[in-house]
């Protein structure tokens, strides 16, 4: 038999805890000076609840979470509730947004929570000042210029252990980074950090507070009612940045202020060896967007390596180099062609071209230039009448020709003796140390599937940094084969 009291007590029960889902959101302070953390608590009501998954509260990173559980009987009430703690730390005025949580297979809300933050009043004994500073309020796309934040110590300001957030510059490049510069001023000791960075795009641009966390010692009683010491963390921001970056005129992608040179290692080779061309632009300016100025010359075999790019300060003024080295490979004489780069002066705010003298270079022994067909231009019949073909003249006419016959039968029995000659004096002339020597000699013959690989494997080693192993005994059975 059911016991009546006992069915009673259990419903009650039920009704009790169902009245008792929920959940609630509240925080320590609802107004805060920039640089304080605000810790926000979820008080959650009912037996089973998923947890909400944050990473963010008021645009803010969550920078700790806790949870505590309780349970109470209160005049045969029993309620069990969970809080959970999120601490974050907001940069401006905002509004903690409504939190869904599910509770006993039904959702539950809280209600959104204003924040107000107000700015860190800096005073004339303030321990700690963080502030940044930009060499320029307007600049082109590309152009470089300096970011400076600086930290202000006072002397008497002690500091266990500190961390340092640099500033967020989204749309930027940062082109160079120079640390920790530190020096006196009155009262502080002043640390500088200088970013050298340019715009990736025009309009309005923001570059977000730098933060400084630093860690002082404190005291806070335990469960027991004893002090023990802690750390205590407190945030300094420094003022945000608002950059006006004014667009390049239309077809120019560099700015700054450049100089283009180009060199040769020599001005003359022989056939199938490589020349190395040198190509060096340096000033100041977004020397990542110049790419590659690879020639193109008629005749002539041309490998490029990627440029390289290197920037620094210089007295605090940014400065920089872009080198290419290119081989170039030719078996006649070539000129390397001027080589120009436009870009935007931001110092005469007009667009400017400059650009490379030609080059020219000698191929020692290169194969003569096919010539002209020779023209015999004949008479016209008003011209005077030949005089009458003597004996003589036939005689002579026939000892020509029996010379010019003589001479081809010469020519096809000597071609053979005179190629295999020339070969032998070329085959000589190429040693298999010289790397360079025999892939312009390979390069006639790239129908072979042997040359062709050997050419490969070459041109990875010579020209593109790689470490290829170069089989020194089959270079040279390779180049015996083909009769060098």
């Amino acid at each position: 038999m059911i016991n009546l009291g006992k069915f009673l007590y259990f419903w009650l029960f039920c009704a009790v805890l169902a009245e008792a889902s929920g959940v609630s959101a509240k925080v320590d302070r609802s107004s805060v000076v920039l640089g304080e953390r605000v810790e926000l608590h979820l008080q959650i009501e009912g037996e089973e609840y998923e947890e909400p998954q944050l990473s963010k509260l008021c645009g803010s990173e969550i920078l700790s979470t806790a949870r505590r559980q309780n349970t109470q009987i209160i005049n045969g009430t029993i309620t069990r509730n969970q809080t959970l703690s999120y601490s974050f730390m907001p940069t401006k005025s905002c509004t903690i947004d409504p939190i869904a949580v599910k509770i006993d297979g039904k959702y539950a809300s809280t209600d959104p929570i204003a924040i107000t933050v107000t700015q860190m009043a800096i005073t004339k004994d303030a321990p700690f000042i963080l502030e940044m500073k930009s060499e320029k309020a307007s600049v082109y796309v590309g152009e470089p210029f300096k970011i400076e934040v600086i930290l202000k110590q006072r002397h008497n300001a002690e500091a266990v252990d500190s961390k340092f957030a640099p500033p967020e510059m989204k749309g930027f490049w940062i082109k160079e980074e120079q640390q920790g510069r530190r020096f006196e001023e009155g009262e502080y000791t002043l640390t500088k950090v200088i970013y050298v960075v340019a715009a990736q795009q025009s309009g309005t641009l923001s570059i977000e507070r730098a933060q400084l966390q630093v860690a002082s010692r404190s005291h806070a009683r335990d469960a027991w009612g004893q002090w023990f010491p802690q750390l205590q963390w407190r945030s300094f921001f420094s003022n945000p940045l608002s950059i006006d970056v004014k667009p390049l005129p239309d077809g120019v992608k560099l700015s700054g202020s450049f100089s283009i040179e180009a060199t040769l290692d020599r001005s003359e080779a022989k056939a199938g060896e490589a020349v190395n061309l040198t190509l060096s632009v340096t000033g100041s300016g977004n020397f990542e967007d110049i790419g590659s100025l690879k020639p193109s010359i008629d005749g002539v075999n041309v490998f490029a390596e990627e440029p390289v790019i290197q920037g620094y300060l210089e007295e605090e003024r940014y400065r920089g180099s872009w080198t290419q080295k290119i081989a170039l490979v030719g078996d006649g004489d070539f000129t390397v062609p001027s080589i120009a780069l436009e870009y935007f002066d931001v110092t005469q705010h007009k667009k400017v071209r400059i650009q490379t003298e030609p080059l020219h270079v000698t191929i020692i022994g290169a194969a003569p230039k096919a010539k002209e067909p020779i023209r015999i231009e004949r008479g016209s019949e008003a011209s005077e009448p030949l005089a009458p073909t003597s004996t003589l003249q036939t005689v002579q006419w026939w000892m020509i020709a029996l010379a010019f016959g003589l001479g081809l039968l010469t020519g096809v029995l000597l071609k053979p003796w005179v190629r295999n000659k020339v070969r032998k004096e070329q085959r000589g002339s190429v040693h298999v140390d010289d790397l360079r020597g025999a892939l312009g000699v390979l390069m006639r013959h790239l129908d072979d599937v042997e040359a062709a690989e050997m050419v490969d494997r070459l041109e990875r080693k010579l020209y593109m940094g790689a470490s290829e192993e170069i089989d020194k005994k089959a270079l040279k059975a390779l180049l015996k084969r083909l009769e060098f």
